[in-house]
């Protein structure tokens, strides 16, 4: 090769060498990056002379009535979600401890799973923490009695999430006590799956819980089993830990059960947990009766337990049973509106008077609670101070929770 050939055959190579290297710094196409996933948008906020809420039931569907949707007291295996459009009025002031508020049940819609749990994100998003308040009621209530119970609930805290009924297969009759204790152990499996559903939800942040009576026998036992599955599980409890506060009213449950078999387990994920109960509940009394007369259910007469903010309501007289003061009671309803509501100190405001347990009412669960914390460690327990003593005229001898249509509005503390 000549040298005018070499040069050609080099300086070829060299061009050929810095394309290359231009090449490698030239960019390729920028990835496009995945479309943001957009929060779903608030609902409009709540008209509280009809408000919506939401429901969940295991209860077998029977035929549409008038207003909509209806469900029975037999089982179902599916699970129906479903839209409450509620009429209110009245619930004003009186002077008595006594929430008069009329609650109307005007459509009952069923929605898919899909659709309900959108409407619910977007309820729960009307609330900077986006939250979820279930109700969970007790035994001797049909559907509809269940509805209307949740609604005022709903209404008269003025709750501006989502409100969500979990309705377990009770058949509304005094009569069928028995029968509606084995549905509500039966139920236990829907309330898990339904718990699990709402804790993993991304756009649901804070889940609380009001059970009242034999609803505390769905609840305790589903929640206390979540919180062992999960303390055993690759994801841990994170999920389970958006259940920040728990409310067990008139709980008809055995207390020894209670005490050796769940309650280490429902404080164990560090949720607010209120009891409720009462000495003048005539209704626990007929239960622990029907039980045999030796065993007292947990909601009949206060006892401390450590990690339970124990709560005296005696002097609450809304209905000759003492039992269905849940959605009646002014004085409840203004402290269950601080015991849901984060960081809001139930103990500051005068509703509640401290007291000194003796030694026969305290209950050692070694472990369990604050010792420093006076409110929960088990040496006090807090009576709920009602207007008058509690003076108000009985509404109903119900054994259940079933009362006429009763007193409620935008929330007794207004909206």
């Amino acid at each position: 090769m000549n040298t005018r050939a070499l040069i050609r055959t080099l300086s070829l190579a060299s061009v050929l060498l810095l394309l290359a290297a231009c090449a490698e710094k030239t960019p390729g196409p920028v990835p496009t990056p995945p479309p943001a996933v957009q929060a779903p948008a608030p609902l409009a906020a709540q008209n509280w002379r009809r408000p919506v809420f939401y429901y969940a039931t295991n209860r077998r569907a029977l035929e549409n009535g008038p207003n909509g949707a209806r469900f029975g007291g037999s089982r179902s295996r599916a699970m129906s979600f479903g839209q409450l459009l509620i009429g209110s009025t009245g619930g004003h002031p009186d002077g008595s401890d006594l929430y008069n508020v009329n609650i109307s049940l005007d459509r009952v819609t069923r929605m898919t799973r899909a659709r309900a749990f959108s409407d619910i994100e977007r309820a729960s998003a009307r609330t900077p923490g986006r939250e979820v308040l279930v109700f969970i009621h007790g035994f001797d209530n049909s559907f509809e009695d269940a509805a209307r119970t949740s609604a005022r609930i709903g209404v008269g805290l003025g709750f501006n999430g989502a409100m969500l009924l979990y309705s377990w297969p009770s058949a509304g009759s005094p009569a069928s006590y028995l029968s509606d204790r084995n549905n509500a152990y039966w139920a236990v499996q829907g309330l898990k799956n339904l718990l699990t559903e709402l804790t993993s939800d991304p756009w649901i942040g804070r889940v609380s819980v009001v059970v009242h009576s034999m609803g505390n026998e769905v609840f305790i036992r589903a929640y206390s089993e979540l919180a062992g599955e999960c303390a055993g599980s690759r994801g841990g409890c994170a999920n389970m830990r958006k259940v920040r506060s728990i409310v067990l009213a008139a709980p008809d449950m055995d207390r020894e059960i209670f005490l050796e078999q769940y309650a280490a387990k429902l404080t164990s994920l560090d949720a607010r947990v209120v009891l409720y109960a009462s000495n003048a509940d005539m209704a626990l009394s007929a239960s622990s009766l029907i039980q045999g007369g030796d065993y007292d259910r947990l909601g009949r007469n206060v006892l401390c337990i450590p990690g339970l903010g124990v709560t005296d309501v005696s002097d609450v007289k809304t209905d000759v049973l003492g039992h269905s003061w849940i959605s009646q009671s002014r004085a409840v309803l203004q402290d269950l509106h601080c015991a849901i509501t984060e960081n809001c100190n139930r103990y500051a405001g005068g509703l509640l008077r401290p007291n000194s347990c003796p030694a026969s009412l305290r209950y050692s669960l070694p472990g369990v609670g604050n010792p420093a914390d006076a409110a929960t460690n088990g040496s006090t327990y807090w009576h709920l101070n009602v207007p008058n003593a509690g003076s108000s005229t009985p509404t109903s001898a119900s054994f259940g929770l079933k009362m006429p249509s009763l007193p409620s509005l935008p929330s007794i503390f207004g909206n």
